[in-house]
């Protein structure tokens, strides 16, 4: 297989694995695809995005993102917490509490079945040559404008 087979494939993989977790659990059921792509970005990053950094990176508009966090918010999945550094900036927390157990671990399940597999599978250099190349692939695909 070439590497766009590859990536065509994995990209169709995730895709389907996002909407079986989706349809699975029924916190995730009960919000949007959107919503719940804005809860995965905000919740692997802890404080790390304003409403305005999320719009940047997202190119669009910071009143859309605005009002998406605040309909979060205004649900109990996201918090903002004032910058106290510059009062006029709040950075965005996943509210993990708004989810039960099972759900809030499936992301961390799904990373140590995937890490032990390749360990058991491949050598250490090859994991970090793969981790490279992720990490890579993951800058490309933020770097492009789609």
């Amino acid at each position: 297989m070439g590497i766009g087979e590859a990536i065509t494939k994995f990209f169709h993989d995730m895709g389907i694995l996002e909407l079986r977790i989706r349809n699975e659990h029924p916190a995730y059921a009960k919000l949007s695809y959107n919503s719940n792509l804005y809860l995965d970005i905000i919740s692997a990053h802890q404080g790390e995005y304003t409403p305005s950094k999320l719009a940047d990176m997202l190119h669009i508009a910071r009143p859309s993102v605005a009002q998406k966090i605040n309909v979060l918010e205004k649900a109990g999945y996201v918090t903002r917490k004032q910058n106290p550094a510059d009062k006029r900036e709040y950075f965005l927390y996943f509210n993990a509490d708004s989810f039960d157990a099972d759900t809030q671990s499936i992301y961390t399940k799904l990373t140590n079945q995937i890490s032990e597999s390749m360990e058991q599978r491949y050598s250490k250099e090859e994991i970090e040559k793969f981790s490279e190349m992720l990490s890579y692939i993951g800058e490309i695909c933020l770097d492009e404008r789609l």
